[in-house]
């Protein structure tokens, strides 16, 4: 069996399970916190659907690339998805299902020869206390495809059995999990995916120990200060860990008029983040540059992400005064 043919096959499979690889990486996750949390799933009561595309170490031969689409909404009595029910209840107050929220997921995350693609389904439910505070708890199930291409990979022994025994592609269920808490100016969540730590069984024989995907916790913060002149800034802060590895990124944006947007992101890998956007009625763009200071600088120019959303309906704040309209609607 050839020893080099294993380790060019095994050294996706082992950097996958590294904490920065395993999960897609997003630099603009402020502007579609869902991206982290499931609980933030209609957490403001507008629906909004929101496509990013991000390439990371921009120079290297094939480099890491996400495609990821997302869509949430709240079951508000005037929602989009309400509107279309078979059946009409007439209310004059705010039921029980007012207070649910439903998001999905669909993403393509490749990383060498390593591709994962993956469908979830988020369910949210949301409480408000004194109208003034809200708190949200989510459960996402999920599932993704696990695929090792090996087609452009030089190998030594075409008929080595390693390649012909095991499965190349397979699918993963899992399910993610959070809890998020925001009032006109705070907000705070903590998220734990990938809940069961699934197999990734590869085959058989010599893989008699399959790898499992590591199960990680983030833990995100921040306050916006509004000013006079039409400014507000946004320090926040995001923690992420799984027992090999840990992460911290610290954020700051600056609005105008709630239409554009500038900011710097620190992250203790070393690399800063620069990010900016507008919002063009219910349409809104952003686009972030992270730039590594570290080896791999040598041979890549950065990492580039470009974010467009829309956002639909109206928040009912008459009903719910704890969804204000003086908070930004598109951070959520």
């Amino acid at each position: 069996m050839n020893l080099k043919k294993i380790f060019i096959l095994l050294a996706g499979c082992i950097s996958y399970t590294l904490h920065a690889q395993q999960s897609p990486v997003y630099s603009q996750y402020m502007i579609n916190k869902f991206l982290l949390n499931p609980a933030v799933a209609g957490a403001n009561g507008y629906t909004f659907i929101n496509l990013a595309v991000r390439e990371q170490y921009a120079g290297l031969v094939n480099p890491p690339r996400t495609f990821s689409l997302t869509a949430q909404s709240r079951l508000l009595e005037d929602s989009y998805i309400r509107r279309h029910l078979m059946v009409r209840k007439k209310q004059n107050k705010a039921s029980r299902d007012t207070r649910i929220g439903l998001g999905g997921h669909i993403y393509s995350d490749r990383n060498g020869i390593v591709t994962k693609t993956g469908l979830q389904f988020s369910y949210a439910y949301h409480i408000n206390f004194n109208n003034k505070i809200q708190l949200s708890m989510g459960l996402t199930g999920s599932a993704f495809q696990f695929k090792l291409d090996d087609s452009d990979v030089y190998v030594a022994d075409p008929d080595d059995p390693l390649l012909d025994e095991n499965r190349k592609t397979f699918w993963v269920p899992d399910a993610n999990m959070g809890i998020f808490i925001t009032d006109n100016k705070f907000y705070a969540g903590l998220a734990m995916t990938d809940v069961f730590g699934s197999s990734l069984k590869l085959g058989k024989d010599i893989f008699k120990e399959n790898y499992r995907t590591l199960r990680y916790y983030s833990l995100l913060a921040g306050y916006r200060y509004r000013m006079e002149n039409g400014f507000s800034l946004e320090p926040s802060a995001l923690f992420r860990t799984t027992i090999q590895a840990a992460q911290f990124d610290l954020n700051m944006k600056t609005y105008y008029n709630e239409d554009y947007w500038f900011g710097l992101s620190y992250r203790t890998n070393n690399t800063l983040v620069t990010m900016a956007g507008l919002q063009l009625d219910i349409f809104y763009f952003g686009y972030a540059y992270d730039a590594s200071f570290n080896a791999i600088s040598n041979y890549s120019s950065g990492s580039h992400e470009f974010m467009m959303g829309i956002r639909l309906g109206d928040n009912s704040s008459r009903r719910f005064r704890w969804l204000k309209k003086d908070q930004i609607e598109y951070d959520m």
